[in-house]
């Protein structure tokens, strides 16, 4: 029997469950249209190449830890473009009273786990130190007791230190959000798992350590790719395409009508390419790889609780800006991964990456290239700013932070607007709830970064996972 599946999104998460489809062994005629409102792929991915430079806007990596990626890239054909951060440089700087520290050695995010590199670093007070080494006498809190803050997390293992200098850069800048509203168990639950298990993180990230080979250097935490993570969107979108699946770029959706007699017990999507008019697709399941507020305004035509439930995720928007130096022009050594901002540095940026300290290939020999991050919870009317300002910020802080003085090469600004999914607490059984909801309507399946991580191996495994169901409805 044919079935036609549409995916809207046309992101890292669309994209793969239509690969997915098409590539099973269970698909038997199955076919697929991918509807993408915006006139590329990608999503938040999206890669540039220009004069010798690769330019991630977005993500520019992802964790080695969850596999689902690395496995995906693998098999997509893309093992041998796999790369990994240039090891003489994996380090991380933090600015302290106006001056850059690197973060000790043996930090698992903000636990430490090493005593002399912890004990001699100069972001910490002996005060500070005593009260984080204290932690493995703080008492545990059950898990039945619900979810709970990164910053209420934090702040009870670790003190307020840890986590006004560590955690809500570290930790909240990875979301851009308030780590007093972030939900520890749905962004770090690896944390929240120690303390279940050992009763203590520094306990358990010194089991974590043991597991490791002694006296071999750290591996690093993340992949990349060679030409950027676009090569990951093109290996997608060109094995779908061979496979017979259709993609519809710049097609907005109009509206998402549920099975009904008068549609022959099929899905109605309807969506508008550019310079067409409206056009109509008939499918037997659905599923949604939007943001969630995109979501939301297709179902709550056919289902207001649903809608409002979709809606009821809250994000964040953010931008990126690009510079490309002369060598010559950056007096800093630039030998770590970037630089990390806590918030009573009251900066106009979040953080910093030095991109080609961190990768290998991404800026000529005689250049460098780095960017950095505006907006976010600390400061969301940023993006109110014009490009030029944006620029004019990046360029002073960089100055600031690293004695930048010269012209760049070029400047590249590339926005997020509402681009952020914020999994605040009570996130996880928020969206247990909208699953649960979503099954008065068969056929109709979400997945991507709004519901269960944000980070790419987690779109993957949730498009492994939303492909199965479809395979298995």
């Amino acid at each position: 029997m044919t079935r036609h599946i549409a995916v809207i999104g046309g992101g890292v998460t669309g994209l793969t469950v239509a690969y997915r489809l098409l590539s099973s062994p269970k698909r038997n005629g199955l076919s697929v249209s991918i509807i993408e409102a915006k006139p590329r792929l990608g999503g938040n991915i999206v890669t540039e190449r220009r004069d010798g430079f690769v330019i991630d806007g977005g993500p520019d990596s992802f964790v080695v830890a969850k596999p689902q990626a690395t496995a995906l890239c693998k098999e997509l054909g893309l093992g041998d473009r796999l790369i990994t951060t240039i090891e003489q440089n994996r380090r991380v700087y933090l600015l302290r009273h106006d001056q850059l520290h690197s973060l000790p050695e043996g930090l698992v995010l903000a636990v430490p786990t090493r005593f002399v590199p912890f004990a001699t670093s100069p972001i910490f007070t002996w005060p500070e130190k005593v009260r984080m080494g204290l932690e493995v006498l703080v008492p545990s809190r059950s898990s039945e007791r619900g979810d709970e803050s990164i910053g209420s997390f934090v702040r009870r293992r670790l003190g307020q230190s840890a986590l006004d200098i560590l955690a809500e850069p570290l930790m909240g800048g990875i979301y851009a959000g308030d780590v007093e509203k972030l939900s520890i168990r749905s962004t770090f639950p690896q944390l929240a798992e120690m303390e279940d298990n050992y009763g203590s993180l520094i306990r358990g990230a010194l089991a974590q350590r043991r597991k490791t080979t002694p006296g071999a250097p750290p591996p690093s935490t993340f992949h990349s790719l060679e030409g950027g993570m676009g090569e990951l969107i093109d290996a997608l979108e060109t094995n779908i395409s061979k496979a017979g699946g259709k993609i519809i770029k710049g097609a907005p959706l109009r509206s998402l009508g549920p099975p009904t007699e008068r549609a022959s017990g099929r899905w109605t999507v309807r969506f508008a390419p550019t310079n067409s008019v409206e056009e109509t697709l008939q499918a037997d399941a659905v599923v949604m790889a939007t943001p969630a507020h995109a979501a939301a305004s297709a179902c709550e035509r056919f289902d207001t609780e649903l809608g409002d439930m979709l809606r009821g995720i809250p994000y964040l928007s953010t931008a990126t800006v690009v510079f490309a130096f002369p060598r010559s022009a950056v007096p800093h050594a630039l030998d770590a991964v970037g630089v990390i901002i806590p918030k009573d540095e009251r900066r106009r940026i979040l953080a910093a990456t030095f991109i080609s300290s961190k990768w290998q290939g991404r800026a000529p020999d005689d250049s460098v290239l780095m960017r950095v991050f505006v907006g976010g919870h600390r400061d969301p009317s940023r993006l109110g700013s014009t490009d030029e300002e944006l620029v004019t910020v990046g360029r002073e802080e960089l100055a600031r932070l690293l004695g930048i003085r010269g012209e760049p090469r070029f400047s590249r600004v590339f926005r997020y607007e509402q681009a952020n999914a914020q999994p605040v607490v009570g996130h996880a059984d928020h969206v247990k709830r909208i699953r649960q909801r979503a099954e008065r309507h068969p056929g109709l399946w979400f997945a991507g970064a709004a519901f269960e991580g944000v980070g790419i191996p987690d779109c993957v495994r949730q498009a492994n996972d939303a492909a199965a169901l479809v395979l298995g409805s």
